[in-house]
């Protein structure tokens, strides 16, 4: 069995990337140099070119997480698939007030996003002194394999 989770990459992951690739690379136009030759023979470079090029030109990304692992199976609950729900449909500003929303108590609610944090379905962003809960995952498939 195999659990997929897609993964959206925000505004600041994107440029990180980017940045990342500016040191390896130096520029996109040299990368492209470079996989145009035809001594080129690097699958990730033709990659890191095609994605970097669609990036330039406001693409959206998406990151691909596999469990083997049924590990992951402890995390998921009714109340947890409510939380991963409410955050991909609506936005809050804090944990508070998702507790709120969702008419829960805040440490269970607390809890609960910590252990979804754990396996990156959700991210908790530091606003101030609150702590900001974010879905992570834009979708989660379970895979049944024979």
């Amino acid at each position: 069995m195999k659990i997929k989770i897609i993964k959206k990459i925000n505004q600041q992951e994107k440029k990180n990337i980017i940045e990342s690739w500016k040191k390896r690379y130096g520029s996109m136009s040299s990368l492209q140099h470079k996989v145009g030759l035809s001594k080129c023979s690097s699958p990730e470079d033709v990659n890191t070119y095609i994605t970097w090029k669609y990036l330039a030109s406001g693409a959206e990304m998406e990151e691909t997480v596999t469990f083997v692992n049924a590990d992951i199976f402890d995390v998921f609950s009714p109340k947890r698939g409510e939380i991963l729900e409410y955050l991909a449909n609506n936005e809050v500003s804090s944990i508070r007030e998702l507790a709120t929303k969702l008419r829960r108590n805040y440490k269970n609610v607390y809890d609960d996003l910590k252990a979804l944090n754990k396996f990156e379905l959700v991210e908790l962003r530091v606003v101030g002194r609150a702590l900001k809960p974010c879905s992570s995952a834009s979708a989660v498939e379970v895979i049944l394999e024979e």
